[in-house]
Parts: structure tokens; sequence; C-alpha cells
């Protein structure tokens, strides 16, 4: 079935009443609801008004490269508007969306060598960067036992100092999250 972006746009930028809600409601099932991923983009309000307005003509790929400031991200949207044709979200999803787009692909955070701000940044930077560059790190994408399977590696065989229990969940959490191996560059 398929429905204009027109008509989804105010009904999904809603947090709870979202794309998973949406999909129940259209199939008749949770299961199809939870195997909707919105194209491995991180979850978070305004998600789906992201998802449902961008992804009407680009590839997640196209959009989640872009590390541009919010007011850069309101410039392309309305570019988007003036001249592709894009629908003019109404203001409170524009809103949503422009939070969501700064908070998940605005610019880099030069003091953590361009990690995404949430918990475990600080930990990861400074146990992956005191003794290698930060890109080594963000250029990979492994699954979380991949991730652990590093760590492991990197105890043994390049004498890292094992990591507390409490901080290698929130490494790893953190590494599985924003690196994993389905994570988009």
């Amino acid at each position: 079935m398929r429905i204009p972006v027109l008509v989804l746009l105010p009904l999904l930028a809603l947090g709870s009443w979202g794309a998973q809600s949406l999909v129940a409601r259209l199939t008749g099932g949770a299961a199809a609801a939870e195997a909707l991923d919105l194209a491995g983009l991180p979850p978070g309000p305004g998600r789906d008004a992201v998802y449902y307005t961008c992804r009407a003509c680009h590839s997640s790929r196209q959009f989640v490269q872009q590390r541009l400031s919010r007011d850069e991200w309101d410039a392309l949207l309305t570019e988007m508007v003036k001249k592709n044709g894009m629908a003019e979200p109404e203001p409170w999803a524009r809103t949503l969306m422009l939070a969501y787009l700064t908070t998940h692909f605005g610019p880099p955070d030069d003091e953590y060598g361009g990690l995404p701000t949430a918990p475990g940044q600080e930990e990861t930077f400074g146990i992956c960067g005191a003794c290698h560059s930060i890109r080594l790190v963000t250029q990979q994408r492994l699954t979380r036992a991949d991730w652990d399977e590093t760590l492991v590696w990197m105890v043994e065989e390049q004498e890292m100092d094992p990591l507390e229990p409490e901080d290698r969940k929130l490494i790893l959490d953190y590494l599985a999250t924003y690196y994993g191996r389905d994570v988009p560059r």
C-alpha cells in the first residue's frame, strides 16, 4: 500500500504515533512494525519525519553523510522546497526535523574527533585515541561481537589495559550504536 508523503508527514513526525505504529495499524501486525528499521537512522524525536520526508527522493546515505549546522540544514530544506518541489513541512515538523538532523548529523565535535555526542563518547575517545587516530575507529563498521573481539585483541596483543566492566559495556554500546555494521556512513 502506497501512502503519499504529504499524508504521512504530519502523522509520522509525532514520536508516539510514528512509523512503527503506522505499519502495525496498516498491516495489522506488531511484528511487521518491529521489522521497520527506518534505513538505520538513529532513534530520536523527528526521525520519522526525516525518514519519510528525505527518503521520498534520496537514499539515507545521501543525507546522513552531511555534517551541517542547524542553519545549513534549514537552508537545505528551504532549497528542497523552492527548487526541487518538496512539500513545505509544517513549522512544528520542520523544528523536529532540524533538531534531529543537527543532533545526529551536525558538524563534528572537534573536541572528541568528530565522535557523535552520546553516552560513551568521552570514554571511547580516551581509550581508542590514546594509541591511534580516532579516524581508525570512525571508518569501521563492525558488529557488536566484532567490536568486542577487537577490544579483547587490543588487551591481549596490543598491551591495552583491561577495561572496567562498566566502561567496557559503555564503550561497546557506543561503538555498536554509532559504528555498527548496519549504521550508514
